[in-house]
């Protein structure tokens, strides 16, 4: 099942069982999808999506609420982290499990000794893992990885 049908199928479920929590995020997931239709000028039909565009929407919207609930912990206001903590646990469901840091680190380290890469090269090993390891590794964990390597 596509996530884009997942998504469609959790808002029935919701409201059927009449979970708000669910409903509020899957609906507000359903119709960033289809605000990305919209913008991108596609054919209107949700389910057609990419399972990867379904991810990149996924990864914004929890980028955003990981920094809201930072907002939140600061405001001290707990019944608005519980929403957005639930929030950022639904979305995880959709996106794939990524490599360890151990894993993601050994490709990095022999990507640049294969390649007698350097400090100037940061743009190629990034492109190298995008091409290569897309939702497979966590991008901002490499890019950390890759810093700390020519650190060194």
């Amino acid at each position: 099942m596509s996530l884009a049908k997942k998504i469609s199928e959790d808002v029935k479920s919701a409201l059927k069982g009449g979970d708000k929590k669910k409903l509020s995020i899957a609906r507000y997931i359903y119709s960033e999808l289809k605000n990305f239709l919209i913008k991108e000028n596609l054919d209107r039909n949700v389910f057609k999506l990419s399972d990867e565009n379904v991810i990149k929407i996924i990864k914004t919207q929890l980028k955003q609420k990981k920094e809201s609930l930072e907002f939140a912990s600061q405001a001290k206001a707990q019944s608005k982290i519980d929403d957005l903590e639930f929030d950022i646990n639904y979305l995880n469901n959709f996106l794939p499990i990524l490599m360890d840091d151990d894993s993601t680190k050994k490709i990095i380290f022999d990507h640049i000794k294969e390649n007698n890469l350097e400090n100037k090269d940061f743009g190629k090993i990034m492109g190298f893992l995008k091409q290569n390891y897309n939702n497979k590794i966590d991008m901002n964990l490499a890019a950390k990885i890759i810093k700390h390597i020519f650190k060194e």
